[in-house]
């Protein structure tokens, strides 16, 4: 499933650039992380040293797992309040968002050699039958304030036993809809309107993504181009 890993063009041009996640870089030296690290150090009574992001981010993962494994709180959890906390996912989200979300279209083109693969499973069962969540604006280091209520949200998206499902349904008369759930709940297909956006035509959804089902090639897509 890690297809990401042999696309030559998404390793070189992103995973291994890191002028890729700059966004990442300012935010991580921002205004709102250094109150987070000076709050920390206040709390530490750290006058002898200086509170680092790593430092921060360790302790905050610990806290977050700690919780999410033994549904404890953690000592480490006691260095954060509520707004910290929420700067500190964001960092997660804004690293997520330039390296394997919306950043760079590489990011989404490489995993076309998975989305054929589901259509042509859903083609499959469609002729036996008949016989992603995208904010308006891109994240950056300059707009955490604003993005409060982000779509690109990876503790929502991806939380611990994530599953995507896509479910085709018979309605009669040769009528296909097809249903995705993300982690048991319904969302829509991204690009796809309306009343019946959660369940749309099975035509529909190919047509509206009929560029990536033709035209998204893994090989011509992760093969690695020079840059000037």
């Amino acid at each position: 499933m890690r297809f990401f890993d042999r696309c030559a063009r998404l390793v070189k041009e992103v995973d291994a650039n890191s002028s890729a996640v700059v966004e990442v870089d300012r935010f991580k030296t921002g205004p709102e992380m250094r109150r987070v690290l000076e709050k920390m150090e206040d709390k530490l009574n750290a006058t002898h040293i200086n509170v680092t992001y790593d430092m921060a981010e360790t302790a905050f993962f610990l806290c977050a797992y700690e919780f999410a494994i033994n549904n404890t709180v953690s000592p480490w959890c006691q260095l954060f309040d509520e707004e910290d906390a929420k700067v500190m996912e964001y960092v997660g989200d804004l690293t997520e968002y330039w390296k394997r979300g919306h950043g760079h279209d590489i990011n989404f083109k490489s995993s076309c050699i998975l989305f054929h693969d589901v259509f042509r499973r859903l083609d499959k069962a469609a002729s036996q039958i008949l016989s992603g969540q995208q904010d308006s604006e891109p994240l950056t280091s300059g707009n955490y304030a604003t993005q409060t209520k982000r779509t690109f949200r990876t503790s929502h998206m991806l939380p611990y036993m994530a599953n995507l499902v896509l479910v085709l349904y018979d309605c009669g008369d040769g009528e296909l809809r097809v249903q995705p759930l993300l982690n048991e709940k319904t969302v829509a297909f991204p690009g796809l309107n309306g009343n019946q956006s959660a369940m749309p035509l099975f035509a529909d959804v190919k047509e509206r993504y009929k560029e990536l089902l033709q035209g998204c090639d893994f090989e011509t897509e992760c093969r690695h181009r020079q840059l000037d």
